[in-house]
């Protein structure tokens, strides 16, 4: 009974409203007056309150934070099973608005499933001796990598000491003698037998570095080469012929030397290999016990001991190391960069440590540059030329989360170029290459290293916009493929008292956490309101936290400057304020125009081909509405609706389906016999920006059914709403904003309790007015009239009554402003059908008067 008891009282007021209407503005149509019982809004419709008494802050006073996701059911169970099932392409998607705690709801899951995942292992990157171009990669225990890093360097000094002191050995040094002076011993007895032979041919014999000379001997004296000159031919002849026969001789000799040489040489070598065999094998003995069961660490020391046996004397001090030994105390970095690392080959580079995770790795990359990503392999300049080796290969965000989980904006990886690609290639092929990216790009091929790929075991997760998720799975056929889940956030939630109290421990958390005053009830009431608000909405909450967070803390400056100790409503209140005045410089600009009437919008008069609809301007941070004058003639011409703003290219696509509706609204009602003859223009007058949307074809098509009637509209109302073909009004978006921009400028030339604005039924639940609204429509200063048909919204702008149609008559009710409007669009038809029928009258007439003549018959003269 109280409700009724309300809704009359405001259909009694606004038939007043309407009563005075006519007498400021009078009217003289012979049409019969409107007795619709229009609805108008109370201040408890256009805003839900919270209830303080569900507010129950005393639960949460001692409990400690809670960081616990709030009712996103569908998305938690999305990531469940994505984090659940461990198979390939069942990478992780998760689409929502910013704000509503992607990452964080990611982050929390994955330290929970990642303490129960085992810890993979460490990466290294090692010398290939069979491929030097292409360094070997090696999979190692957990935390092993560092350790044999430090070992391999550790047994590298250890060998440097312990083989040049090997070798240095007076063992060692004895049977190099004892080869050598045995080779030397048998080099001399051959030599003596070589001298004793050349002696019986009058010759004797001398070692040089050239070999092995032949000297001639003449009563006991070597030859010079001065006195065998002075020699006659056939003495000449004769030494020869003597040197001839010995020289077979002196082959054999050097051919034996050099077998002996060469005997000596592999003993020299055999000695060292062995001594060399042993202290590596000694100094190996330790790894190989500890790294017995990795069986691709015990393949790589052996390599390592047979490529040291290969190289012993990079161990050992060369000959020229004592003569230089003075320059490189005055420049020893010259002496690095020409010989650099001699130990280069048996270094380790820990590519990936593992030491310090516990679980599965937890990657979130911020910045995912291609390097940053897949890795990198670093080059220094010696002497202007780029040199790199294996241990200057790095890891990148893939490689130290593998075995884990990385998270990615996909935005971020759209944005860097060749990230995208080269990700969804490692993941279908489930190896990380290590690429530079320069060689991709440059003209002339060049070498460098090709580090052999790691295989890869990764889960991604990848956060965006619904839009990224859709443009993506559109266009991209590998997307589906490989983000085979999609967690979809939302951005919001139904207002219950379950979820109320979710927002009272969001509060006590951040409260806590953020150091902030203790909210009260009326404060949290207030915060939940604007939950509402932000979705526009009166049965839901948003569920983008970070603004509600960012309200706590700025709501809790305010009470701290006002020297509160509890953050109170007002201080809510004012913190939104003050966050809607800090964006709201363009909307000051467009309120003083229409002050100094810059922008023409007339709320106090009633005009003809004039109407007032809304629209909504979005900045990014801030939306905001403002009034647009639509204006509307009519003409005799080629039947048709013109919009202006699509002839100057200025309209949307919805704009344009909107007039096509109201166009074909007006000709299934008018229409239905014969064309209806209307033409007419319609344009949003001062629009520079374009329009887009349908929320203006309930306020055209009022505009142009009273334009046609020659009837006045009320332009102290806003109008706004869709109109659908069969003329039912259709909720629009923005509608706080339409309304309180209205509001606004209505206030500007000042309320005279006429003023109200005409919204689709359906946004009723949308309504969450600000308090100065609110307070005007309390006053009975500002109205809200909902509607559900064209009829209603036009007798209530204009205060006639429209009329229904009669299916008998084929014709709407006599005296209603339709049945003026069907006359006027068929009064040229109907001119055209009462001429007709005269003239088929007149042709009858003197058809008739032909018939009934009696015939003349003449006289012929004789």
């Amino acid at each position: 009974m109280k409700k009724t008891k309300t809704t009359d009282t405001a259909t009694s007021l606004t038939q007043k409203i309407l009563e005075q209407r006519e007498k400021n503005f009078p009217v003289n149509l012979k049409i019969q007056r409107s007795s619709q019982r229009f609805r108008r809004l109370s201040t408890e419709e256009v805003y839900r309150t919270c209830d303080q008494k569900l507010v129950e802050i005393d639960k949460h006073k001692k409990s400690e934070p809670n960081y616990d996701i709030i009712s996103q059911v569908r998305a938690v169970r999305a990531i469940n099973l994505g984090l659940g099932i461990q198979k390939p392409g069942y990478n992780i998607y998760v689409a929502g608005v910013q704000g509503t705690g992607k990452t964080s709801v990611i982050r929390s899951f994955l330290k929970k499933t990642a303490e129960r995942c085992p810890t993979p292992g460490d990466w290294i990157y090692v010398y290939n001796f069979k491929n030097p171009e292409s360094p070997h990669t090696m999979e190692l225990k957990t935390g092993i990598a560092k350790r044999f890093k430090k070992q391999m360097d550790e047994l590298m000094e250890q060998l440097t000491v312990e083989l040049v002191d090997a070798f240095q050995s007076e063992e060692y040094e004895t049977n190099v003698n004892s080869t050598v002076n045995a080779s030397n011993e048998k080099k001399a007895k051959l030599f003596s037998e070589l001298e004793k032979a050349a002696k019986t041919k009058n010759f004797g014999v001398k070692s040089t570095r050239m070999g092995i000379v032949t000297v001639p001997i003449i009563e006991g004296k070597p030859l010079s080469e001065k006195d065998y000159s002075e020699l006659n031919d056939e003495q000449k002849e004769k030494i020869e012929a003597e040197r001839n026969l010995l020289e077979p001789e002196v082959l054999d000799f050097a051919r034996k030397v050099r077998s002996i040489e060469n005997d000596t040489k592999n003993k020299l070598e055999e000695l060292q290999s062995e001594l060399g065999d042993y202290v590596v094998s000694q100094a190996l003995i330790p790894f190989l016990k500890e790294y017995e069961s990795q069986k691709n660490v015990l393949e790589y020391l052996d390599e390592v001991k047979k490529h040291l046996l290969e190289n012993l004397n990079d161990f050992l001090p060369d000959e020229d190391d004592s003569e230089t030994e003075g320059e490189e105390s005055v420049a020893p970095t010259s002496y690095h960069l020409k010989k650099g690392d001699p130990h280069l080959p048996y270094r380790i580079n820990v590519f990936v440590d593992n030491t310090e995770i516990k679980g599965a790795p937890i990657i979130i990359e911020n910045n995912p540059t291609f390097y940053n990503l897949f890795g990198k392999i670093e080059k220094n300049i010696e002497y202007g030329v780029y040199t790199t080796d294996f241990k200057m290969i790095k890891a990148g965000s893939l490689a130290r989360a593998n075995g884990g989980y990385l998270v990615l904006n996909a935005l971020d990886v759209l944005r860097a170029p060749q990230v995208w690609d080269t990700l969804k290639r490692v993941l279908k092929n489930q190896k990380l290459f290590i690429e530079d990216l320069g060689e991709q790009y440059s003209i002339l091929a060049t070498s460098g290293l090709r580090p052999e790929p790691i295989p890869l075991n990764v889960k991604i997760i990848l956060i965006g916009s619904d839009w990224i998720y859709r443009m993506l799975y559109q266009h991209d056929e590998d997307f589906n493929k490989i983000f085979k889940i999609k967690a979809d956030f939302d951005a919001q939630m139904d207002r219950s008292q379950k979820t109320i109290q979710d927002y009272v421990e969001f509060i006590s958390t951040r409260t806590k956490v953020e150091n902030l005053l203790p909210f009260d009830e009326s404060g949290i009431a207030a915060i939940v309101e604007f939950g509402s608000r932000i979705v526009d909405d009166q049965d839901k909450l948003t569920t983008r936290f970070s603004l509600i967070k960012d309200i706590t803390i700025e709501a809790d400056f305010m009470a701290k400057e006002s020297k509160s100790k509890k953050v109170t409503r007002s201080d809510v209140e004012k913190a939104v304020e003050e966050r809607y005045a800090r964006s709201s410089a363009i909307e000051d600009h467009i309120i003083e125009m229409l002050e100094r009437k810059d922008i023409i919008i007339s709320t106090t008069s009633r005009r003809v081909g004039e109407i007032n609809g809304l629209a909504v301007y979005s900045l990014g941070d801030l939306s905001f509405g403002v009034p647009t004058r639509i204006t509307c003639r009519t003409y005799k011409g080629k039947p048709g609706i013109l919009n202006i703003e699509r002839d100057a290219s200025l309209s949307g696509k919805l704009h344009n389906k909107g007039v096509s509706i109201l166009t074909s609204w007006i000709n299934a009602n008018f229409a239905k016999k014969s064309p209806a003859n209307i033409a007419a223009t319609i344009c949003f007058e001062q629009n520079y920006n374009g329009v887009d949307g349908d929320s203006a074809t309930l306020a055209e098509l009022c505009l142009i059914l009273s334009t046609i009637a020659n009837i006045p509209i009320d332009q102290g109302i806003g109008v706004t709403g869709s109109v659908n073909q069969f003329g039912e009004v259709q909720p629009i978006g923005g509608v706080n904003e339409k309304v309180e921009g209205f509001f606004k400028t209505c206030k500007l030339h000042g309320l005279t309790g006429r003023h109200g604005c005409i919204i689709p039924v359906q946004n009723i639940k949308h309504l969450m007015l600000n308090r100065e609204v609110r307070e005007a429509i309390e006053k009975e200063q500002f109205h809200i009239w909902p509607v559900s048909k064209v009829e209603e919204a036009f007798e209530l702008l204009t205060g006639f009554h429209a009329g229904n149609w009669d299916e008998k008559k084929s014709r709407f009710e006599d005296g209603s402003a339709f049945d003026k409007i069907y006359k006027m669009l068929h009064q040229k038809s109907e001119e055209k059908k009462a001429k007709e029928k005269n003239v088929r009258k007149k042709k009858s007439v003197r058809k008739t008067k032909v018939t009934n003549k009696k015939p003349v018959r003449k006289k012929i003269a004789k």
